[in-house]
């Protein structure tokens, strides 16, 4: 009797670990595709490419870590790369609301800018990966206004989280 308690304590327990996992991941999946959704399809975003190496860049710097550390970092990462975008287009709420940006800024920096300065403040020690993905990533973009007030607004909107 006491035998068959324990076994079905130990398979319950397990089934719990495995249904929370389940969860969480599925929530980090959905505040993603939901994310890249609004970026995608609003009319003047970010290129997708861009923005999704970053979420491929982000995915890579926070998969070590506990599922609900995982959630929490893609959630930052994402809500920054949002405010930052939408500072810019304006297409939506703002969550924060605090952050402006030129119209002509370039969305694509704002992206990496935002991502970079997330990921680099949570994770020093990837430092030196990001830094390099972040320079591949604005090596892209053509160099002038645009670009440095897009940088400008991503790593505002980063900070303000």
């Amino acid at each position: 009797m006491v035998t068959l308690f324990f076994t079905m304590d130990y398979y319950m327990r397990k089934i719990l670990r495995f249904t929370m996992t389940t969860y969480i991941r599925t929530a980090i999946r959905l505040v993603i595709e939901t994310v890249v959704a609004i970026l995608v399809f609003s009319p003047a975003t970010a290129r997708a490419d861009v923005l999704l190496d970053w979420n491929a860049i982000m995915e890579t710097t926070v998969g070590l870590q506990p599922p609900f550390a995982q959630a929490r970092f893609a959630a930052i990462t994402e809500l920054a790369v949002f405010e930052a975008v939408n500072t810019i287009t304006g297409d939506y709420d703002s969550y924060l609301g605090t952050i402006t940006a030129p119209a002509n800024a370039s969305p694509e920096a704002a992206v990496v800018a935002a991502a970079h300065t997330v990921l680099r403040n949570y994770f020093p020690g990837a430092a030196a990966s990001l830094d390099a993905a972040r320079a591949s990533s604005l090596a892209t973009i053509a160099d002038g206004p645009a670009k440095s007030a897009g940088i400008a607004a991503g790593e505002a909107s980063a900070r303000a989280l």
